[in-house]
C-alpha cells in the first residue's frame, strides 16, 4: 500500500526526531537515492538542513514542526508518492506498523469499495 519509498521517509522522519546517528531504516538506496529523499522532504517543509552540514545525510536535518504534526498526507505530498490501493491490505503490514495499521487498513477498504463503484462505462 505504502511504498518503500514513503515507508523510508517515515522511518527517517522518526530516526530525526529521536536524534538518531544511524538510520534505522533497513533500506538500500545509493547515495543519490537518499539525496532525493531528503531534498524532497526539505522541499515539502518537513526537514531543514542544518547550517554548515552536508546534504544528504541524516544527521544534518532537523524537523521543521514536532513529530506529531506531520501527517502521511504531508509527506506523499512532499514525496509525490501514491498510495496503492489496488490491493487488500497484506497482513505484513499489521504487524509492522500495528499503530496506524488499522487507520491506513480502513481507509485502504473505503478507497477500493468507491473505485469498484465506479464503472468504466460511466467514464
Amino acid at each position: 500500500m505504502l511504498s518503500i519509498r514513503t515507508q523510508t521517509a517515515i522511518a527517517v522522519l522518526h530516526d530525526i526526531a529521536l536524534g538518531n546517528n544511524l538510520q534505522s531504516a533497513n533500506f538500500l538506496h545509493s547515495e543519490e537515492e537518499w539525496k532525493d529523499l531528503f531534498d524532497k522532504l526539505e522541499q515539502g517543509r518537513i526537514v531543514r538542513c542544518l547550517p554548515d552540514r552536508e546534504s544528504g545525510k541524516l544527521t544534518s536535518y532537523a524537523l521543521c514542526r514536532p513529530l506529531p504534526e506531520v501527517s502521511l498526507l504531508d509527506v506523499l505530498q512532499a514525496l509525490n508518492e501514491p498510495i496503492r490501493c489496488n490491493m487488500p491490505t497484506p497482513e505484513d503490514f499489521y504487524i509492522r506498523h500495528s499503530q496506524i495499521a488499522n487507520k491506513v487498513g480502513i481507509f485502504n477498504e473505503v478507497a477500493r469499495t468507491f473505485l469498484a463503484d465506479i464503472k468504466i462505462a460511466d467514464w
